[in-house]
């Protein structure tokens, strides 16, 4: 079960590079990534697979609903 979790967070961090990389402005980009960073750094030692499962449905919430304010305000390009 912590092989899949920690597939599901390498999958979430991935879609964050993904989607940072399609913000128009090279700053909010590099803001948004060092946010994430600092998130999956202070919850690196998490160990509860119960834990690990809100965080990454958390971050995927959190992620959907930036990706949402910023193609609603056109600095995000089409992921």
């Amino acid at each position: 079960l912590q092989f899949m979790q920690r597939q599901r967070a390498l999958a979430l961090w991935r879609d964050i590079i993904r989607s940072t990389a399609a913000i128009s402005d090279p700053a909010t980009g590099k803001d948004m990534r060092q946010f994430a960073r600092a998130e999956f750094e202070q919850h690196r030692h998490v160990t509860d697979l119960a834990h690990i499962r809100f965080l990454v449905s958390s971050g995927k919430t959190q992620l959907d609903t930036m990706k949402a304010s910023l193609l609603n305000s056109g600095i995000l390009l089409m992921t």
